[in-house]
């Protein structure tokens, strides 16, 4: 075989071996250890079919870090979490911050209720909730993913912030955008946020 058909061979072989790479799809993220006692809840891939319990997956990592600390040293009262999260350490804490964050968010929750986009962007623009939860709703930082979660999760989230049960992190802002919120205005942004991609 002459020079130049061998280096075409080589060539050609590296591009196929290189665009095979680049078909396949990055794998899974692995689970650390401890994940295993979030599964009955949050589900085998973060993804909540629980009333009233959040998917995780595809959450900000520093917001699941700083939730189960909140949660871990009493500050949030988690009702069944609590035996769990006792025995998080630091470490648990931050593998699962960096294994939710990796695994895909949920889909849009199709059996959300459909409601008028309009009136629910007339509740929460004058509430800038955009400016925290981003504009898609996708999170950022230390706030949560709010697009395709569970809407009971989320009316009983803002209830929560609502009567002062619970609060976000810095300045209490959540309880500042909630507190004159309407039952049937929380079910309407629930639903309309439940219903995002």
């Amino acid at each position: 075989m002459s020079t130049s058909r061998l280096v075409v061979f080589i060539v050609a072989v590296m591009l196929l071996a290189s665009a095979q790479a680049h078909s396949q799809s990055p794998p899974a993220p692995k689970a650390p250890a401890i994940a295993q006692t979030c599964v009955a809840c949050h589900g085998p891939k973060g993804v909540s079919t629980t009333k009233d319990t959040p998917s995780l997956a595809g959450q900000p990592d520093i917001f699941t870090q700083y939730q189960l600390v909140f949660m871990r040293d009493g500050q949030r009262q988690p009702g069944v979490m609590q035996g769990i999260v006792k025995i998080l350490t630091d470490d648990h804490i931050r593998e699962l911050g960096a294994y939710y964050a990796a695994l895909p968010p949920p889909p849009a929750f199709a059996r959300a209720e459909a409601v008028d986009a309009d009136k629910a962007n007339a509740i929460m623009g004058p509430r800038r909730c955009g400016n925290c939860h981003k504009d898609d709703f996708s999170g950022q930082g230390e706030t949560a993913r709010l697009a395709g979660q569970r809407p009971d999760y989320l009316i009983k989230s803002l209830k929560d912030f609502r009567a002062g049960v619970r609060r976000g992190r810095g300045m209490g802002a959540m309880m500042e955008v909630s507190v004159t919120l309407k039952d049937e205005e929380i079910v309407l942004i629930a639903n309309y946020l439940a219903r995002k991609p």
